[in-house]
């Protein structure tokens, strides 16, 4: 009796195998017909796959394999979906199989995914996978799936070049290259921001306008490259002593300012009276002593961003005409 239940599943098994084997029969032969998805034109493409689900085999163009240095003696007998999931960027996997469900399950209408695959020497090359399920079984669930694949590793690289190029240009256009802080431009786009921020929300806020005293002479004595290096010094003071919410902008020559969201007047003199003293206790990058001068104006709803700033800069002003290495605030 248990050699006829064996005889039986066996029987249902071969039975399977030889429905899963006509259908990929019909499924290449159809692709013959349509040969502008067998001889694709775009750059990386590895050809067909398809993968009979209920036996586990993946039947693919050998480029798929071979683009990844694997000689096709190396391939298994039988390779399963495994072959190439197990090989997955461990970051992309869950977003690959997760796809793969969606569509299996009939919650999207292809299985469509960027993922890294790893090739035999350990690197990684981008691929782009499409694919649908090509035939059903008489119960309505997934037989097959064919797809199409592309190695997209050039543009993926493209895109880091492109991104890499944008961050350069935005270096360009919102930071000061001697420093590094933020430049005029941006210290402007952030003021604006927070006035309307302020505005909004009857708040407040303040800036700090620095200003290096005898920088002329510094230059004149050391040489400008001595200078540029006493500015960045000043500029590294200044973003150690900054929050991450604080805007910290080389205006322009040897001043800076530095823009300080929810903070009140008495709050933002101890701030400048803090890289007022650690300055004038810094080495520089000078055989002398160098001190800085500060003006520090708060926002009111009767000042716009350009007259905080000529407040700052008048107080700043003030400061020079009392000697120097010292404070000057609004009242």
């Amino acid at each position: 009796m248990s050699e006829n239940v064996e005889s039986k599943k066996e029987l249902e098994l071969l039975k399977s195998k030889i429905r899963e084997l006509e259908a990929l029969v019909n499924i290449l032969e159809q692709s013959q017909k349509e040969s502008e998805l067998l001889d694709f034109p775009w750059i990386g493409n590895l050809g067909r796959w398809n993968w009979l689900i209920q036996s586990n085999e993946v039947h693919f163009n050998p480029a798929k394999a071979t683009n990844l240095g694997y000689s096709l003696d190396e391939l298994p007998e039988k390779v399963g979906f495994e072959f190439f999931t197990q090989k997955l960027h461990p970051d992309d996997y869950d977003d690959v199989m997760q796809n793969m469900r969606n569509h299996l399950e009939g919650r999207s209408n292809a299985y469509e995914v960027e993922y890294r695959i790893k090739r035999k020497d350990g690197s990684y090359a981008w691929y782009y996978d499409r694919g649908k399920v090509s035939k059903y079984t008489d119960k309505n669930t997934p037989l097959i799936i064919s797809g199409i694949v592309f190695d997209v590793s050039k543009n993926k690289e493209l895109e880091l070049e492109l991104k890499i190029a944008n961050e350069k240009l935005k270096q360009i256009a919102f930071l000061d290259e001697l420093t590094h802080l933020a430049n005029r431009r941006l210290l402007l786009e952030k003021l604006e921001s927070e006035y309307n921020r302020a505005n909004r929300y009857s708040e407040t806020f303040s800036i700090v306008m620095v200003d290096i005293d005898h920088f002329k002479r510094i230059n004149d004595t050391y040489g400008h490259n001595t200078g540029d290096l006493v500015l960045q010094n000043l500029a590294n003071i200044l973003s150690s002593r900054a929050r991450d919410t604080d805007v910290v902008s080389r205006w322009g020559g040897e001043e800076f300012i530095i823009l300080l969201p929810h903070t009140n007047i008495r709050d933002a003199k101890t701030v400048a009276e803090s890289i007022r003293q650690a300055v004038s206790h810094a080495s520089l990058g000078i055989n002398e002593r160098v001190t800085i001068s500060l003006g520090v104006s708060e926002y009111r709803k009767s000042i716009s961003p350009n007259k905080l700033i000529e407040e700052a800069d008048c107080l700043l002003y003030e400061a020079k005409c009392n000697g120097r290495n010292c404070t000057c605030c609004s009242k």
